[in-house]
């Protein structure tokens, strides 16, 4: 009897054999689960299934914004800009850890930053501003003349009170509107007083 029972239960199936196995068990009083952890039934009778994860490396490029400079420009008229040297945004590289989760929304995803490198640096952005203001081209009374360094100047003249640009009165009595001291008042007499 006992031979042909193992003869019998040789010639099952592997998936069978399980059965029979787990029947015997549960006839025994000590029920045990045959199920793989993909597949466990918790209280409820709700199947779950176990997270399987996945750990990539990814990357991501941000902008660096340019920063901005003005300089003065003295042959320029005051008050007009101009850009110099435009301004260029910088990028730097993010790396960063990635562990997605599997099936969706059995763990929440992560996204760890590791690494961050300037990978091109941001241009300055120069605006050039003028400053330059033209002289204010005297008044004169008594004419004109060129000096030795190509500036229209005042001619020595009269006045009751000091002229506006007057850089010495004359022993005359005469103001000059000189910009150097070599040859001031040298048609009249010489300097009485610098101004």
């Amino acid at each position: 009897m006992l031979g042909a029972i193992r003869a019998w239960f040789a010639a099952l199936s592997t998936v069978a054999k399980v059965g029979v196995v787990s029947a015997a068990v549960v006839a025994g009083g000590a029920a045990t689960s045959s199920l793989t952890p993909q597949q466990q039934t918790p209280t409820g009778g709700t199947s779950t299934s176990v997270c399987s994860s996945q750990r990539t490396t990814t990357t991501e490029t941000q902008p660096i914004p340019f920063d901005k400079t003005t300089v003065n420009d003295p042959n320029t008229s005051k008050g007009q800009t101009s850009i110099q040297t435009a301004g260029v945004n910088g990028v730097e590289t993010q790396t960063y850890d990635v562990t997605s989760y599997s099936p969706s929304g059995c763990l929440q995803d992560t996204k760890v930053l590791t690494k961050e490198v300037v990978t091109t640096q941001p241009v300055t952005e120069v605006t050039s501003v003028g400053t330059y203001v033209a002289p204010v081209q005297p008044t004169c009374t008594n004419g004109t003349y060129v000096n030795t360094a190509g500036n229209t100047v005042c001619s020595p003249e009269t006045s009751s009170t000091v002229p506006a640009g007057a850089t010495a009165q004359c022993v005359d009595g005469t103001y000059s509107f000189s910009q150097s001291r070599s040859g001031t008042c040298s048609h009249h007499g010489g300097v009485s007083q610098w101004l």
